[in-house]
């Protein structure tokens, strides 16, 4: 009975996991390169061999990231860049390159570098800072991630692939770091000008999930409490 007490309280700080991942998929719905996180319970049996110390720690490490393309939106705005296919944008951050899906930049009228929301710079195919100094009216970036104004070329986005997304660390769901992935050449892709990728949780999906999640926690709290009021009536007698 004592196990069960456990057992259930695990449960609930599980659930209560699940539901605060699931709500941070729901913040960011609109959010341009943010990529879902998937929250999967392990199976912890007493044919594994896992001890009851054990499994009074829920495992929170069983987090997976969906790198599923996310919805694309249509702004016509010359700095709105997206990727069709398997691949990321390239950012330099303070302690080296960044990964994303997010191509939303702005030309940085100080250093005419063309940097996103959080200050970090585009990467060319030199791992240095894309610069442009001509108008953003001009500028045209073609499938391949080649930038040209007025027919003159002016640079070349870095575009880059990895053997497994999963060996990627992340950073916030937006910039990922390599970690142990292993950059491969991208084969099949297309930067699109004047579109945005924004987030890939759908919002029906999640908002099922959390709904589920509440029940299966109120279900679990009223076992919780009929093991407990049952183990009091037994020390009673």
């Amino acid at each position: 009975m004592i196990r069960a007490l456990y057992e259930s309280a695990i449960a609930l700080d599980a659930l209560g996991y699940q539901q605060e991942v699931i709500s941070a998929n729901l913040a960011h719905v609109n959010t341009p390169g943010h990529r879902r996180l998937l929250f999967t319970f392990a199976e912890l049996g007493d044919d594994a061999g896992i001890s009851l110390e054990d499994k009074e720690k829920p495992s929170k490490e069983k987090l997976a990231v969906d790198f599923s393309l996310g919805r694309m939106e249509t702004t016509g705005r010359p700095l709105d860049l997206a990727i069709q296919g398997d691949a990321f944008f390239v950012y330099g951050g303070s302690e080296g390159p960044m990964y994303s899906r997010n191509g939303v930049v702005f030309l940085d009228p100080a250093t005419k570098h063309l940097v996103n929301n959080d200050g970090f710079p585009l990467l060319d195919e030199k791992n240095e800072p894309v610069t442009f100094n001509g108008q953003v009216r001009d500028l045209m970036v073609s499938s391949d991630g080649i930038l040209t104004s007025k027919g003159q070329r002016v640079g070349k986005i870095a575009v880059v692939a990895f053997d497994d997304k999963q060996k990627l660390d992340s950073e916030n769901q937006i910039y990922f770091r390599s970690g142990d992935a292993q950059t491969v050449e991208p084969t099949q892709f297309a930067v699109l000008q004047g579109i945005r990728e924004l987030s890939n949780v759908s919002p029906i999906v999640e908002l099922i999930a959390l709904m589920n999640g509440a029940r299966s926690y109120e279900v679990t709290q009223r076992v919780l409490r009929t093991i407990s009021d049952a183990l009091q009536e037994h020390i009673k007698s």
